[in-house]
């Protein structure tokens, strides 16, 4: 069940990033090639999380009276556009890997599910080493990011909304995985306070929030990953500390504006979001080198040390525009989002104004 559960809310990011087939191409270049392959390969997915972090947080600019609430389950599919389900290989200033053949577009984590260009490593000599196709895409363009929220009227004209998760963990193939979140957001209707504003026949509220989200998986990557024909001798020592974390924090402030005729309420929001987001692979890791013999070897000598760092950084102005439907307690909503990409999103409530 756990294992559902990771799948349904961040599966599409996680369990490709997490992927220990990837991980071994990405590194099979060196740390700085490691880390410019893989920035460029991820990209996608993390924007996409950073996306759907900032949705869903409100349907309506009104507030609920002093101790109202409502309990929120809502999903934003982000939808990764055509322009990032591919980048140019050359363009990456790669060091030590260049493309054989297959031209130089490989797909994004978010591209399809075939294989990218044939890629060589060569030697300090210009010897070639060895070959490899670069990472197949998910042929998965939309991101789903599940949330559940509760919301309270705490102060006058002011909800305070919170997100939490506790770390679900469950093992995968004996590498420890875990995930977890926390958000808090607050809306303040600024109209009630303002003499004429006040009379005017729609509601229209401030808006701010902030999420984090905390990912980790253990590792357990060898040379036997490399597959048995790509050394000839191995003095590597593997030790019990791999893991790749993900973290991303996103905030959004902004005006939410909404109109009710009867059970039927227009909404939309005009604001600032921003999302970073960081991608650690940390811990020792085998990489191919060539000894003075010629022979191609894994070395502890040669192993890499924590070879992944990376950050992902959006900010933009972000839109939105729906409608919900209010029915005694319960309530449905839909609405479509324009930030780095373009959300859609629905939900349903459960509250007491």
């Amino acid at each position: 069940m756990k294992k559902l559960i990771m799948l349904i809310a961040f599966g599409l990011i996680i369990q490709v990033s997490y992927s220990q087939t990837n991980v071994v191409e990405f590194l099979k270049g060196g740390k700085e090639d490691a880390s410019k392959f893989a920035e460029a390969y991820m990209k996608p997915y993390a924007f996409a999380l950073g996306d759907g972090l900032n949705n869903g947080w409100y349907s309506s600019a009104k507030t609920h009276h002093l101790f109202g609430f409502d309990l929120t389950l809502a999903v934003s599919a982000v939808q990764v556009p055509n322009e990032a389900k591919t980048f140019d290989v050359t363009s990456l200033g790669l060091e030590n890997m260049t493309v054989l053949s297959g031209g130089n577009f490989a797909p994004t984590v978010a591209g399809k599910d075939v294989a990218g260009p044939e890629m060589q490593i060569k030697d300090d000599q210009g010897n070639q080493i060895l070959t490899f196709n670069s990472p197949s895409g998910t042929g998965l363009d939309i991101v789903p990011v599940p949330m559940a929220q509760i919301g309270f009227g705490l102060l006058p004209h002011t909800d305070v909304m919170f997100r939490y998760v506790p770390d679900i963990k469950y093992n995968n193939n004996g590498d420890e995985m875990k995930v977890g979140l926390w958000g808090l957001g607050l809306k303040h209707n600024f109209m009630e306070w303002i003499p004429v504003l006040n009379k005017l026949p729609f509601d229209a509220s401030i808006f701010t929030s902030y999420s984090v989200v905390n990912a980790q998986s253990g590792l357990s990557l060898t040379v036997d990953d490399y597959g048995s024909d790509t050394y000839v001798s191995n003095t590597f020592t593997p030790l019990d500390n791999q893991f790749l974390k993900m973290k991303t924090k996103t905030t959004k402030v902004g005006l939410v504006v909404s109109k009710q005729v009867a059970i039927l309420t227009v909404f939309g929001g005009l604001g600032y979001s921003s999302s970073k987001s960081t991608l650690d692979l940390t811990g020792k890791y085998p990489v191919i080198s060539v000894a003075q013999n010629g022979d191609l070897e894994f070395t502890d000598e040669g192993a890499l040390i924590d070879p992944i760092a990376i950050e992902f950084s959006a900010k933009n102005i972000s839109m939105d525009l729906g409608i919900r439907l209010k029915l005694a307690f319960f309530g449905i909503f839909a609405s479509i989002n324009k930030a780095e990409y373009t959300s859609y999103n629905a939900g349903v409530s459960l509250g007491f104004r």
